[in-house]
C-alpha cells in the first residue's frame, strides 16, 4: 500500500500522464556481523548489504509511436544502518533512454555492461561476502570490470544494448569523462587529464549454459585495458559459475607496466526450499604472489517469501606477504585502515534481505 501511495504522489506532481507507468522499487538488507582483521580490534557491527546492496529506485516508462518506449530510471544506494539517508546517498544509476525493436540507447550515469557481467557470473556480487569483489576492489588501481571502484558504473556515459538474437546479445558503453568534466573547462595549454572508458560485451545463452565476455579500455590520460570472461551452467542439482579477468596497465609513455589477473569459481546448491552458495577467488598482481590475495565465501539462504530472504554468510581474505590491500566487505578492512601486510580478515553475518 505504501508503495502505491508513493507512486500516486509522484504521478500527482507531474503535469502530464507520462508518469502513469511509474514504479518504485528497492532492496533493504540489514545484518549483524562479526568483523575481524589482523591488527584490528574487531567486534560486532550492524551493517547494510550483507547479501545485496540496499537501494531505492524509481522507473518510469512511456509508450511512444512505432513501438518505441521512453525509459527513465533514478536509483540510489542507501544505508539502512546509518542516518545517511537519500540526502547523502550515492547514485547507482540515472538513465534516460529509448527502447524498441532496434534495442536500447541510453545516456546518464550508467550501470555498464561490466556491472551486468559481475551480477550474472558472480552469485555473491555486491554483497559483504563476495570473494571476487574482495580480491578485485583494492584501494588503489582496482580491476575495472565488475567492481564498484572500477568502471562498472560510469558517469557522462552513452550506451547501446542490442535486442536478443536467439540467445545472443551485445552491448557497448562509452564514458566521455570518468571524473568531473574532463578537459572541457581546462585551459588548452594544460596537459590532457581526461580519462574516458569504452566497454563492449557479448553474451550467449542456450538452455542451461550461459557465457559472456567483456572488454574495457581506458583512454585519454590513461593506458589500461581489461578482458573478463564468465560462464555459468545449471545442472539442476547445482548451478556452477566461473570468471576470469586479465588487466594490463602502463604509465603514459610506457615506462612501467603491470599485468594482473583474477578468477573465481562458485556454486549455488539447492537444499529443499533453501540454498547454499559457495565461492573461491584469487588474484595475481604483476605475477608477484607477495602482492596477491585469496578469498572464499559461503552463505546459507532461507527464502521466507518471494521477496524476503534470511541468510547467514561468511567470507575470509588472506593477503600475500607484501600487501594488505584486500579485505572483507569489498575492502572494508584494508591497509587503508591500518591492516598489516600479509593480513587476514573475516566477516560472519546474519541478516535479512527484503525486496519491494
Amino acid at each position: 500500500m505504501q508503495k502505491k501511495l508513493i507512486v500516486l504522489a509522484i504521478a500527482a506532481l507531474a503535469s502530464t500522464s507520462a508518469f502513469a507507468d511509474t514504479t518504485v522499487y528497492g532492496v533493504l538488507d540489514g545484518a549483524v556481523a562479526s568483523v575481524s582483521g589482523t591488527g584490528k580490534t574487531g567486534g560486532t557491527l550492524a551493517l547494510s548489504g550483507g547479501l545485496a546492496a540496499s537501494r531505492l529506485g524509481v522507473k518510469a516508462t512511456e509508450a511512444l509511436d512505432n513501438g518505441v518506449t521512453a525509459v527513465a530510471i533514478a536509483e540510489y544506494g542507501v544505508d539502512g544502518e546509518t542516518s545517511t539517508g537519500l540526502a547523502g546517498a550515492a547514485s547507482r544509476q540515472e538513465l534516460l533512454g529509448l527502447a524498441g525493436s532496434f534495442g536500447t540507447v541510453a545516456t546518464g550515469y550508467l550501470q555498464t555492461t561490466g556491472y551486468d557481467w559481475g551480477g550474472k557470473y558472480n552469485p555473491f556480487a555486491g554483497s559483504a561476502a563476495s570473494a571476487l569483489d574482495n580480491v578485485t576492489n583494492k584501494t588503489v588501481s582496482p580491476f575495472y570490470i565488475g567492481t564498484q571502484a572500477g568502471a562498472n558504473r560510469a558517469q557522462r556515459a552513452l550506451a547501446y544494448i542490442s535486442p536478443d538474437f536467439n540467445g545472443l546479445n551485445f552491448a557497448v558503453n562509452y564514458s566521455t569523462a570518468l571524473a568531473g568534466t574532463g578537459d572541457v573547462l581546462n585551459a588548452n595549454t594544460l596537459v590532457n587529464t581526461n580519462i574516458t572508458a569504452t566497454l563492449a560485451s557479448v553474451n550467449y545463452t542456450a538452455g542451461a549454459l550461459s557465457v559472456g565476455a567483456v572488454y574495457a579500455g581506458l583512454g585519454g590520460n590513461s593506458n589500461a585495458s581489461e578482458v573478463a570472461l564468465g560462464a555459468s551452467y545449471d545442472l539442476t542439482v547445482a548451478k556452477l559459475f566461473a570468471t576470469y579477468q586479465s588487466e594490463a596497465t602502463s604509465t603514459v609513455g610506457g615506462a612501467t607496466s603491470t599485468t594482473n589477473t583474477a578468477y573465481s569459481v562458485s556454486a549455488v546448491v539447492p537444499a529443499a526450499a533453501d540454498a547454499v552458495a559457495l565461492s573461491y577467488a584469487a588474484n595475481s598482481i604483476n605475477s608477484n604472489s607477495a602482492n596477491s590475495a585469496t578469498s572464499y565465501s559461503v552463505a546459507y539462504l532461507h527464502p521466507m517469501s518471494k521477496t524476503t530472504t534470511a541468510y547467514a554468510a561468511y567470507a575470509g581474505v588472506t593477503n600475500g606477504s607484501g600487501t594488505g590491500a584486500y579485505g572483507v566487505d569489498n575492502g572494508l578492512v584494508t591497509n587503508a585502515a591500518g591492516v598489516n601486510v600479509g593480513a587476514t580478515s573475516s566477516v560472519v553475518a546474519f541478516g535479512l534481505n527484503k525486496k519491494f
